[in-house]
Protein backbone atom coordinates (compact mmCIF):
# COMPACT_ATOMS: atom_id res chain seq x y z
CA UNK A 1 0.00 0.00 0.00
CA UNK A 2 2.29 2.45 0.86
CA UNK A 3 4.30 1.83 -2.78
CA UNK A 4 0.70 2.81 -4.40
CA UNK A 5 0.59 5.65 -2.17
CA UNK A 6 4.27 7.08 -3.09
CA UNK A 7 3.14 6.76 -6.88
CA UNK A 8 -0.32 8.49 -6.27
CA UNK A 9 1.88 11.39 -4.67
CA UNK A 10 4.41 11.38 -7.02
CA UNK A 11 1.96 11.62 -9.66
CA UNK A 12 0.30 14.50 -8.60
CA UNK A 13 3.12 16.47 -7.65
CA UNK A 14 5.14 16.07 -11.18
CA UNK A 15 2.19 15.76 -13.30
CA UNK A 16 1.70 12.88 -15.82
CA UNK A 17 2.25 9.60 -14.87
CA UNK A 18 5.29 7.76 -16.93
CA UNK A 19 4.18 5.31 -19.45
CA UNK A 20 6.79 2.04 -19.13
CA UNK A 21 4.65 -0.22 -20.80
CA UNK A 22 3.51 -0.32 -24.79
CA UNK A 23 1.09 -3.05 -26.10
CA UNK A 24 0.87 -3.81 -29.55
CA UNK A 25 -0.33 -6.50 -31.77
CA UNK A 26 2.82 -8.38 -33.18
CA UNK A 27 0.33 -10.78 -35.12
CA UNK A 28 -3.65 -10.67 -36.17
CA UNK A 29 -5.44 -12.85 -38.22
CA UNK A 30 -5.90 -12.15 -42.32
CA UNK A 31 -9.02 -11.38 -43.92
CA UNK A 32 -11.63 -12.93 -44.70
CA UNK A 33 -12.51 -14.98 -41.39
CA UNK A 34 -15.41 -17.04 -41.22
CA UNK A 35 -17.98 -17.23 -38.97
CA UNK A 36 -17.24 -19.66 -36.03
CA UNK A 37 -13.24 -19.53 -36.80
CA UNK A 38 -10.76 -19.41 -34.63
CA UNK A 39 -7.64 -17.53 -34.59
CA UNK A 40 -4.92 -16.51 -32.70
CA UNK A 41 -4.12 -12.51 -31.45
CA UNK A 42 -0.39 -11.66 -30.49
CA UNK A 43 -0.35 -9.14 -27.85
CA UNK A 44 3.17 -8.02 -27.18
CA UNK A 45 4.00 -5.59 -23.90
CA UNK A 46 7.02 -3.20 -24.54
CA UNK A 47 8.54 -2.35 -21.31
CA UNK A 48 11.15 0.19 -20.35
CA UNK A 49 14.28 -0.50 -18.79
CA UNK A 50 14.47 -0.13 -14.99
CA UNK A 51 10.57 -1.26 -15.07
CA UNK A 52 8.90 -4.86 -14.71
CA UNK A 53 4.93 -5.93 -14.68
CA UNK A 54 3.96 -8.43 -13.34
CA UNK A 55 2.58 -11.98 -14.72
CA UNK A 56 -1.24 -13.36 -14.87
CA UNK A 57 -0.64 -15.28 -11.93
CA UNK A 58 -2.98 -13.90 -8.81
CA UNK A 59 -1.01 -13.21 -6.06
CA UNK A 60 -2.05 -12.75 -2.80
CA UNK A 61 -1.04 -9.84 -0.92
CA UNK A 62 1.15 -8.98 -3.58
CA UNK A 63 1.20 -7.01 -6.73
CA UNK A 64 -1.51 -6.78 -9.45
CA UNK A 65 -1.41 -9.50 -11.73
CA UNK A 66 -1.74 -8.55 -15.24
CA UNK A 67 -5.09 -9.32 -16.67
CA UNK A 68 -6.13 -9.43 -20.16
CA UNK A 69 -9.80 -10.06 -21.26
CA UNK A 70 -11.85 -9.58 -24.66
CA UNK A 71 -14.52 -6.77 -24.07
CA UNK A 72 -18.08 -7.58 -23.80
CA UNK A 73 -20.57 -7.22 -26.62
CA UNK A 74 -18.36 -8.03 -29.51
CA UNK A 75 -18.72 -11.11 -31.88
CA UNK A 76 -15.40 -12.72 -30.87
CA UNK A 77 -14.74 -14.56 -27.64
CA UNK A 78 -12.04 -16.36 -26.14
CA UNK A 79 -11.48 -19.90 -27.34
CA UNK A 80 -9.09 -21.17 -24.72
CA UNK A 81 -6.12 -20.05 -22.22
CA UNK A 82 -4.18 -17.36 -23.01
CA UNK A 83 -0.33 -18.38 -23.38
CA UNK A 84 2.26 -16.52 -21.90
CA UNK A 85 6.07 -15.71 -22.15
CA UNK A 86 7.56 -17.38 -19.65
CA UNK A 87 8.00 -14.62 -16.66
CA UNK A 88 11.17 -14.25 -14.34
CA UNK A 89 10.20 -15.87 -10.98
CA UNK A 90 12.36 -13.69 -7.77
CA UNK A 91 12.10 -12.58 -4.33
CA UNK A 92 10.60 -9.05 -4.18
CA UNK A 93 11.55 -7.30 -1.18
CA UNK A 94 8.82 -4.82 -1.07
CA UNK A 95 6.54 -7.20 -1.08
CA UNK A 96 8.46 -9.64 0.97
CA UNK A 97 7.38 -12.41 -1.53
CA UNK A 98 8.25 -14.82 -4.71
CA UNK A 99 6.80 -12.62 -7.32
CA UNK A 100 6.36 -13.70 -11.46
CA UNK A 101 7.26 -11.04 -13.52
CA UNK A 102 8.41 -9.84 -17.21
CA UNK A 103 11.43 -7.14 -17.79
CA UNK A 104 12.32 -5.89 -21.57
CA UNK A 105 9.05 -7.61 -23.50
CA UNK A 106 6.29 -9.82 -22.95
CA UNK A 107 3.98 -11.73 -25.65
CA UNK A 108 0.43 -12.85 -24.93
CA UNK A 109 -1.30 -15.13 -27.55
CA UNK A 110 -5.07 -14.82 -27.14
CA UNK A 111 -6.99 -18.03 -28.95
CA UNK A 112 -10.09 -15.90 -30.53
CA UNK A 113 -13.51 -17.59 -32.12
CA UNK A 114 -15.72 -15.38 -34.29
CA UNK A 115 -19.33 -15.95 -33.13
CA UNK A 116 -21.74 -17.97 -35.40
CA UNK A 117 -23.79 -14.80 -35.79
CA UNK A 118 -21.07 -12.70 -36.53
CA UNK A 119 -21.69 -10.01 -39.32
CA UNK A 120 -20.47 -9.92 -42.50
CA UNK A 121 -17.74 -7.09 -42.98
CA UNK A 122 -14.89 -4.71 -40.87
CA UNK A 123 -14.76 -5.85 -37.37
CA UNK A 124 -13.02 -5.18 -34.30
CA UNK A 125 -11.77 -7.20 -31.65
CA UNK A 126 -11.12 -4.94 -28.48
CA UNK A 127 -8.87 -6.50 -25.96
CA UNK A 128 -8.73 -5.16 -22.48
CA UNK A 129 -5.54 -5.66 -20.20
CA UNK A 130 -4.88 -4.31 -16.84
CA UNK A 131 -1.76 -4.27 -15.10
CA UNK A 132 0.82 -2.82 -12.53
CA UNK A 133 4.41 -1.52 -13.39
CA UNK A 134 7.02 -0.93 -10.96
CA UNK A 135 10.73 -0.10 -10.70
CA UNK A 136 13.02 -0.73 -8.07
CA UNK A 137 12.16 2.19 -6.04
CA UNK A 138 8.17 2.71 -6.84
CA UNK A 139 4.78 1.11 -7.91
CA UNK A 140 2.26 2.84 -10.34
CA UNK A 141 -1.24 3.30 -10.08
CA UNK A 142 -2.74 -0.16 -11.94
CA UNK A 143 -4.05 1.12 -15.58
CA UNK A 144 -6.40 -0.95 -18.28
CA UNK A 145 -5.51 -0.11 -21.44
CA UNK A 146 -7.61 -1.33 -24.84
CA UNK A 147 -6.54 -2.49 -27.91
CA UNK A 148 -8.20 -3.01 -31.36
CA UNK A 149 -7.06 -5.36 -34.02
CA UNK A 150 -8.96 -5.18 -37.29
CA UNK A 151 -10.28 -7.68 -38.31
CA UNK A 152 -12.75 -8.49 -41.79
CA UNK A 153 -15.63 -11.23 -41.24
CA UNK A 154 -16.48 -12.91 -44.72
CA UNK A 155 -19.77 -13.04 -46.12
Amino acid sequence: MKRFLTAVILTGALGAAPEPVTWTVQSAPPPPLKAGARFNVKLVAKIQDGWHLYSMKPMAEGPLATRIWLAEGQPFTLAGVIAATEPRVMHDTSFGMEVELYEGDAAFTLPVRVAAAAPAGPQKVIVNTSYQTCDNKICLPPKTVKVEVPVTVAK
